[in-house]
């Protein structure tokens, strides 16, 4: 139960955010907002303040911002649809970046909290094929192969293209500073799933707070990449539908990030909050991304999208996001048991 009301502020949390990033810039724009809701169904608490409607909704499965003329028609001169397209497009745009800026400061949060990666040793996987060739707590990484290793991840980056390039039998040559010293070993990684390991982690490093803030921005935007890399091997087939998690799955790996305290949470809702924003990116109907497309559209061609076209096209692609949504939810309830 624990779990599950966690998962629920969570899942709130981020879907306000979203919205908020909507209704801030539709009223910035000029566009008449109706509602502001938080949760969905009937209402059990409402203030109407001005022309808005702002209330709380008893099911806490989501939010809204509704803005007049968004998707239907309308003759208010105030309405989205009779705003300019750049308005529109900003508007739009903002859910997303909204969740992509939220990303940022938590991972700030939780990197000013528990420090940073440097490239030195802090500690040994259990079959570590380092601490067999002689690498020590506290050796500094220098080199691996000859590249240069400015922060640790660059470590597993040189292991992968070298063994891209060369059979998995050859071991590299791993260069450290130990006491004012250098010195070189000769190691041959352990390979899981194809990805090679040296099997050493890193020791944390204290940061400050404006150190902390841009390194947070530099998490999440490493985090957009690595979604958008699992976006791209989905459609080329590299990597199964079945790597896909649910709701039912979400809700299960917050339960255990929460037993493994409060920043691995902070992380989790952060990593969630980029998948939130990536995902309302692509260009498929139902999504944010796709009134992007139509609105980019109309800003270059100044030609407006078939209303009554993109109504229907966005209703066959939510029916299709709703399958997939159950389909994935299935998988995820068989994987319990």
């Amino acid at each position: 139960m624990k779990t599950v009301i966690i998962a629920i502020i969570m899942f709130l949390l981020l879907v306000t955010i979203h919205e908020f990033g909507h209704f801030i810039v539709a009223k910035l724009s000029g566009i008449k907002v109706n509602e502001f809701a938080v949760g969905m169904g009937p209402a059990i608490y409402s203030k109407e303040k001005g022309e808005t409607l702002y209330s709380l909704r008893i099911l806490p499965i989501g939010g809204y911002c509704a803005m007049e003329g968004e998707d239907e028609s309308s003759s208010d001169p105030r309405s989205y649809d009779n705003a300019p397209a750049s308005r529109r497009f900003l508007t739009i745009l903002a859910g997303p970046f909204m969740n992509l800026l939220l990303a940022a400061i938590i991972f700030s949060v939780v990197i000013f909290n528990t420090g940073t990666a440097s490239t030195k040793v802090g500690g040994f996987s259990e079959n570590s094929k380092a601490k067999e060739a002689g690498i020590e707590i506290g050796d500094q990484i220098l080199k691996v192969n000859d590249e240069n290793i400015s922060e640790f991840a660059d470590i597993s980056k040189v292991l992968a293209k070298f063994y891209e390039e060369n059979d998995k039998d050859l071991p590299v040559e791993v260069l450290v500073k130990r006491n004012d010293e250098e010195k070189s070993f000769t190691i041959k990684p352990y390979f899981e799933k194809n990805t090679a390991f040296l099997g050493v982690s890193s020791k944390l490093r204290d940061v400050g707070f404006f150190e902390s803030i841009g390194l947070g921005f530099k998490e999440m935007n490493k985090n957009v990449k690595m979604i958008f890399a699992i976006l791209g091997n989905l459609f080329t087939g590299k990597l199964s539908v079945k790597a896909l998690s649910g709701p039912v799955g979400v809700v299960k790996e917050i339960g255990n990030q929460a037993n493994n305290g409060l920043m691995n949470l902070l992380y989790f809702l952060a990593y969630i909050s980029v998948n939130l924003g990536v995902f309302n990116l692509i260009p498929f109907p139902a999504l944010d991304g796709s009134k992007l497309v139509t609105n980019l559209y109309e800003m270059i061609t100044k030609k407006k999208v078939n209303k009554k076209i993109e109504e229907k096209v966005t209703i066959v692609g939510f029916v299709i996001l709703l399958s997939l949504i159950l389909l994935v939810t299935i998988k995820d309830v068989f994987t319990l048991f």
